[in-house]
C-alpha cells in the first residue's frame, strides 16, 4: 500500500513559496464572488493609479515591524500581508534523497542514490518555449489556509552531481494538480509573538503520484543507474503497481525579514508505490485522527508480521530558533519532537497490536515519520483502532471519503440562456482501510445557496461514487462528506456571475473595456505584474503583447502551470475577452492595395573568436532575413479582409496565418517567427562562448548581398526579401544539415570548424572562473526542456561550450534523420512549411509586394526607399534597432552574474523589438517605397555605431535620452503612421532607465 510497503526513498530539502498574500481579504476590501475591490467602503475608481489601493492597504492597522511586533509605523500590514508582490512561484531547493528501504529494517543513508537531486517544475510553455519553468501554489479560496493547490507539470531525479546540461535518472509528468490533504497548526509548540506565528506552527502535507503507462515516465536507458533505482524499477513492473507516489510535508515556513519576498519551508518527503485502487493524491491507509489540535492525523498499515505507520507530520517540533540556519539553510533550527511517551496501538476490544518506542517517533530526520514496528498480536484487528499515551490519542475515523479531485473550480450559471456547467468527480471510499460502500454517502455543500451535488453509482463499482457538482451562484464553499467523527471536506469555488460579457461584440472590446472588466482587479490586487513583469495599466504593453495575453489566458490551459492570472479567478467569459481584444488589436493594422506594376527589366584562440564573431553576424542576419520574410505576411485579421474580399481562399488564410482561435497554429507567419525567435537564441548562446573565452559582448553587424557572400564564404544568397516559395527554399538552404550531403560551403560546415576549434584548442577558458555571459530560458525547444528543464545557456567551461554549440545546431539542422530532434529542427519545419505550398492546387503567393533590401542610403545589393513618409518610418526604425542592441551592450558590460530573464536592460531590449520594432515593419510593409508596385518595409539595418558609457547610472541615463529623442522624433510623424502604443513604450523606457539611472529601481526585475 505505497508508502506503507516497500521500496521507500526518503528525501528532504527546502521549498520556495512565493505565493501572494494581499488577496486573503482580512478587511473586506475583495468580494471574490463579483472580483470587486473596494477602498474604504467605496468601489475603486479605476482611473485612478493602481498604487493609492497598493499603499491604502500597506497602511491600514493592524501593522508589525521587521520583528513582527505590532507597530503603527511598522513595514508589514494585516491588510497587504508579508508578502503582497508575490506570484504564486513555487519550487524545490536542494531536495535530494536521504534514505533509501528496499526491505523491512534501517533506513539506508550510505546507499549510492543518498545525495541525488529532485525536482518540482512546472508545465513547459508551448507558446513561450521556456525551460526552467516553475510550479504555481495557488489558494483556491484565499482566507482558507487549508485550500491549496500546487500545479506542476515535471518530477525529475537527477545524479547528486548533475549540471543542469545534465541528463536525468529519471523524469515523469504530473497529469493533475494535487492539493493540501492535512492542515494542522501548532506543529512548533514553542510562540515567538511574532504576527506570523500560526503560519510558523502550520504543516501541510501533499501528494501526488505519476503513472508508468505515461509515455514521459522515463528512467534513463543511457546511464547507469544505482541498485536501489533498479529494484523500484524491477517493483515497477507488478501489474498491481500503477507508478510511483511522492508525498512530502511543508512545515517552518521562514521568517519574512521584509514585505514583498518569498519565503522558505523545511520539505521532508517520501517516495513509493503507487498501487491499483489508491487515489493519486490521498495518503492510503487505515486513517487515525488526533483528539489534540496540535497533532495531526496518523496513517496505519498491518502486515503478516510489522505494523507500517505513515506519521509525517503527526507530533509537533518543540522550539524554534529565531534566526535562519544560513543563507544556504533558509528555514529555522528546530528542536526536538515532543515527547509523548511509548505510543500504543490497540484495536476495539483492547489487544495491543504494536508499540512504538518514543525515540523511534522522535528520530523524524531519518524516516520522516514513516517506519515499521513489529506486530504484536497475530490474529486479526477488532474494530476501530486507536494509538495513544497517557499525553496524546488518535481514534480511527472508519469512513475515509475522499477524491483526487479536492479543491474545485466552476462556472456560475448563464440565467439568461438557461445554462448551466456541471462538473462531475469521482469520491472513494474506504471503511477501516479497504474499498467499500457505505449503505449511503452522505455529501452536500456547506451553503446549499452555492452549490448543488447529486450523487449516481459509478461505473468503477463498489467503494465509488459520482458526484455532479453545479455552481448555483457565486462564492466559496465546503462539499461535507461523511458525519461526525468520519466527516471530511472538497473545497468548491465558484466563479463570478460574467456572462453578460459573453455577449459584447468583439468590435467593442478596446484596451479601456478589457482593462474595467477584467485587468484592474488583478492589477489592483496583484501587483507583482507590475512590480516584475510589465502592468496591466499600461496599453502600450498590453497591446503589444495581446496574443500572448490570449494564449496565457485560453481555457484550455487551465490546468497548466504556465496559465494566468494564476490564482484561477477567470470566469470562461472573461477569459474570451482576451481573443476579441487580440482580435481588435490584429484588426489596426492597415491592408494595402499594391500599386500597378511596371515590369523591370580556426589553429588559434585569436582565429577562434574571429570566427565565433562571423557567427554571431551570421545569426543576426539569418534572424532579420526571417522576420521581414514573416512580416511580409498579413497578420490573420488582414488575411481574413482579403477573403472576405475575394482574393484569398480560406484554406490560403490558413496556410498563411493558421488558425481563427490564434491558440497554436499560426500558419507560415507564425512558424517563420517562432524560428526568428530561436535565432536569436543562438545570437545570445554563441556570444556566451565568445564571452566564456574572456571577450566582451559583440553585438553583432546583419549582412547581405556580397558582403555577406564575402563575410562568411556562403553561396546562398542573403537578402531582406518578402516570402515566396523561392525565399522559403533559400531558408531551407541555409538549415541544410552537415549529414546530408551538400556542394560547397554550409553553414552547418561553419559550426563544425568552430566545435573542432572548442574541442581541440589548449588555454581557451580560464580555471573556476565561472559562468560568463547571460543566462536566458526563453525559445528553447520542449525537447530541450524535458531532458534539461534547468538549463538556461550557461556557459562556462569547455563542456558546457560544446554543449551550446550542439544546441544551436540541432536546432538548426535536427542531428539526423532517424533523431527526435528532426521534427523540430529548423530544417524539418521549413521543409514542412514548403510541403504544403507544394501541394496547394494552384500558385499562391502570400506575402505583400514588399522591396528587396530596402534601404536609405545608397549601398551595394540594396534599394533606396524614396517615398517622404515611408522614409521618415525608417528612420525611427533604425533608432530602435540600435536602441535596442544598446540596451544589450549595456546589460553585459556589467559582467552580470545574473540572468538575463531578470535584467530590466535585457528585457527592455527584448520590449522594443516587440513592441516597436514589430509594429513599425508591418507598418512599413504596408507604405509605398517610391518603386512603383513594391511596398517600402523595413531597412536593412545600419551597423550600431554610437556607444553608451559602461558606467552604470551614467549609460542608463544616455539610453534614457535615447528612449527620449525616439519618442519626440515619433511623436512628429504624421498621426496615422504608427499608433500611440509604440510611442508610449519609449516614453515608459525613457522614465524607467531615468529610475535605474538613479538607483530608484532594482537592476533585475
Amino acid at each position: 500500500m505505497s508508502l506503507l510497503d516497500f521500496p521507500r526513498l526518503h528525501f528532504r530539502g527546502f521549498a520556495r513559496a512565493n505565493v501572494p498574500t494581499g488577496n486573503r481579504n482580512t478587511h473586506g476590501n475583495i468580494d471574490i464572488a463579483t472580483n470587486a475591490v473596494s477602498m474604504a467602503g467605496e468601489a475603486v475608481d479605476l482611473s485612478r493609479p493602481p498604487s493609492e489601493f497598493h499603499a491604502h492597504l500597506k497602511q491600514l492597522a493592524p501593522r508589525f515591524n521587521a520583528e513582527g511586533k505590532p507597530d503603527p509605523d511598522g513595514v508589514f500590514s494585516q491588510a497587504a500581508g508579508y508578502n503582497f508582490c508575490g506570484n504564486n512561484h513555487f519550487s524545490w531547493e536542494n531536495a535530494r534523497i536521504t534514505g533509501v528501504q528496499l526491505r523491512d529494517g534501517e533506513v539506508d543513508t550510505q546507499d549510492a542514490l543518498v545525495g541525488a537531486k529532485l525536482a518540482l517544475w512546472g508545465h513547459y510553455n508551448e507558446y513561450l518555449r521556456t525551460t526552467f519553468n516553475r510550479a504555481r501554489w495557488i489558494d483556491n479560496n484565499p482566507a482558507q489556509p487549508d485550500t491549496t493547490l500546487i500545479y506542476a507539470g515535471q518530477f525529475t531525479l537527477s545524479d547528486k552531481l548533475a549540471t543542469p546540461n545534465t541528463p536525468t535518472l529519471f523524469t515523469a509528468d504530473i497529469a493533475q494538480a494535487h492539493s493540501v490533504r492535512w492542515l494542522g497548526s501548532g506543529h512548533v509548540t514553542e510562540r515567538s509573538g511574532h504576527f506570523l506565528d500560526e503560519e510558523f506552527g502550520r504543516a501541510r502535507l501533499f501528494q501526488f503520484s505519476v503513472a508508468k503507462q505515461d509515455p514521459h515516465f522515463l528512467f534513463n536507458g543511457d546511464l547507469p543507474l544505482p541498485a536501489s533505482m533498479q529494484a523500484l524499477r524491477q517493483a515497477l513492473d507488478d501489474d498491481a503497481v500503477l507508478g510511483l507516489t511522492v508525498q512530502y510535508a511543508l512545515f517552518n515556513m521562514s521568517t519574512p525579514l521584509k514585505p514583498d519576498s518569498p519565503v522558505f519551508y523545511d520539505l521532508a518527503g517520501s517516495i513509493g508505490l503507487w498501487r491499483r485502487d489508491e487515489l493519486a493524491s490521498y495518503p492510503a491507509g487505515r486513517l487515525l485522527q488526533p483528539r489534540q489540535a496540535s497533532l495531526g492525523p496518523v496513517l496505519v498499515k498491518m502486515h503478516a508480521d510489522r505494523v507500517a505507520f505513515n506519521m509525517p507530520t503527526a507530533i509537533p517540533f518543540t522550539t524554534r530558533d529565531p534566526r535562519a540556519v544560513s543563507e544556504q539553510h533558509p528555514t529555522h533550527a528546530l528542536g526536538d519532537k515532543q515527547a509523548l511517551g511509548d505510543l500504543l496501538l490497540q484495536d476495539g476490544a483492547g489487544t495491543l497490536l504494536a508499540r512504538i518506542p518514543e525515540q523511534l517517533y522522535r528520530d523524524y530526520w531519518r524516516h520522516h515519520g514513516i517506519f515499521d514496528v513489529p506486530l504484536q498480536h497475530a490474529g486479526a484487528a477488532t474494530g476501530s483502532l486507536s494509538l495513544g499515551s497517557a499525553q496524546a490519542q488518535w481514534d480511527e475515523a472508519d469512513w475515509v471519503l475522499q477524491s483526487d479531485s479536492n479543491q474545485l473550480y466552476l462556472e456560475a450559471p448563464n440565467r439568461n440562456k438557461h445554462e448551466q456547467f456541471p462538473q462531475t468527480i469521482t469520491v472513494q471510499s474506504r471503511f477501516r482501510g479497504e474499498l467499500a460502500a457505505p449503505a449511503s454517502l452522505p455529501a452536500q455543500a456547506e451553503d446549499g445557496a452555492l452549490l448543488a451535488v447529486e450523487r449516481q453509482p459509478s461505473p468503477l463499482g463498489d467503494g465509488y461514487t459520482a458526484l455532479t457538482l453545479t455552481g448555483r451562484q457565486p462564492g466559496a464553499t465546503r462539499i461535507v462528506l461523511g458525519a461526525g467523527k468520519d466527516k471530511q471536506y472538497l473545497g468548491v469555488r465558484v466563479l463570478p456571475d460574467d456572462w453578460d460579457l459573453d455577449d459584447v461584440p468583439a468590435e467593442q472590446v478596446d484596451y479601456a473595456f478589457l482593462y474595467r472588466h477584467v485587468m484592474s482587479y488583478y492589477e489592483l490586487v496583484y501587483p507583482f505584474m507590475s512590480d516584475k513583469v510589465f502592468s496591466l495599466a499600461d496599453q502600450c504593453k498590453c497591446e503589444t503583447y495581446s496574443r500572448l495575453m490570449w494564449q496565457m489566458c485560453d481555457p484550455r490551459n487551465r490546468d497548466k502551470s504556465y496559465y494566468m492570472p494564476s490564482t484561477r479567478e477567470l470566469s470562461l467569459p472573461k477569459s474570451r475577452l482576451f481573443l476579441k481584444y487580440l482580435t481588435q488589436v490584429e484588426a489596426k493594422a492597415k491592408a494595402a492595395v499594391p500599386e500597378a506594376a511596371v515590369p523591370p527589366v580556426i589553429g588559434s584562440k585569436a582565429e577562434l573568436i574571429e570566427e565565433l564573431k562571423k557567427a554571431i553576424d551570421l545569426e543576426l542576419s539569418l534572424m532579420l532575413q526571417y522576420l521581414y520574410a514573416a512580416y511580409s505576411i498579413p497578420n490573420y485579421a488582414q488575411g481574413a479582409a482579403l477573403v472576405q474580399a475575394g482574393r484569398w481562399l480560406p484554406a490560403e488564410l490558413e496556410l498563411a496565418c493558421g488558425a481563427e482561435d490564434r491558440r497554436r497554429n499560426s500558419g507560415t507567419r507564425g512558424a517563420l517567427l517562432e524560428i526568428a525567435h530561436e535565432e536569436m537564441i543562438h545570437y545570445l548562446l554563441v556570444n556566451n562562448v565568445l564571452m566564456a573565452l574572456g571577450e566582451p559582448f559583440y553585438s553583432g553587424t546583419p549582412v547581405m548581398g556580397q558582403l555577406a557572400r564575402k563575410r562568411f564564404g556562403l553561396d546562398t544568397e542573403f537578402a531582406f526579401e518578402p516570402f515566396s516559395e523561392h525565399v522559403l527554399a533559400r531558408f531551407v538552404r541555409f538549415e541544410w544539415p552537415d549529414y546530408i550531403p551538400t556542394p560547397g560551403k554550409s553553414i552547418a560546415t561553419f559550426y563544425i570548424a568552430i566545435r573542432q576549434a572548442v574541442a581541440d584548442l589548449p588555454g581557451l577558458f580560464e580555471s573556476g572562473g565561472g559562468k560568463r555571459g547571460g543566462e536566458h530560458h526563453l525559445f528553447l525547444k520542449e525537447l530541450t526542456n524535458r531532458a534539461y528543464p534547468g538549463y538556461q545557456l550557461e556557459v562556462s567551461d569547455r563542456d558546457s561550450a560544446l554543449f551550446a554549440i550542439d544546441f544551436v545546431t540541432e536546432q538548426g539542422e535536427g542531428v539526423a534523420v532517424d533523431s527526435p530532434h528532426f521534427a523540430s529542427s529548423h530544417f524539418q519545419r521549413l521543409r514542412a512549411v514548403a510541403g504544403k505550398f507544394s501541394a496547394c492546387g494552384k500558385p499562391f503567393e502570400p506575402a505583400l509586394p514588399a522591396l528587396k533590401n530596402p534601404v536609405l542610403e545608397a549601398r551595394a545589393d540594396c534599394t533606396v526607399v524614396t517615398d517622404r513618409k515611408a522614409r521618415a518610418l525608417m528612420q525611427l526604425y533604425q533608432g530602435c534597432y540600435e536602441l535596442t542592441f544598446l540596451m544589450m551592450a549595456h546589460h553585459f558590460a556589467q559582467r552580470p552574474l545574473g540572468s538575463l530573464r531578470r535584467s530590466r536592460l535585457m528585457n527592455a531590449s527584448i520590449d522594443i523589438m516587440t513592441g516597436l520594432l514589430r509594429p513599425l515593419s508591418a507598418a512599413l510593409m504596408n507604405m509605398p517605397s517610391g518603386v512603383p508596385g513594391r511596398h517600402a518595409g523595413p531597412p536593412v539595418p545600419e551597423p550600431v555605431s554610437s556607444r553608451v558609457s559602461s558606467d552604470y547610472s551614467l549609460g542608463c541615463d544616455m539610453l534614457a535620452q535615447k528612449c527620449l529623442a525616439l519618442a519626440q522624433y515619433a511623436r512628429g510623424l504624421e498621426s496615422d503612421a504608427i499608433g500611440m502604443a509604440p510611442i508610449e513604450m519609449l516614453e515608459f523606457f525613457n522614465q524607467q532607465l531615468t529610475d535605474l539611472s538613479r538607483g530608484k529601481m532594482s537592476r533585475e526585475a
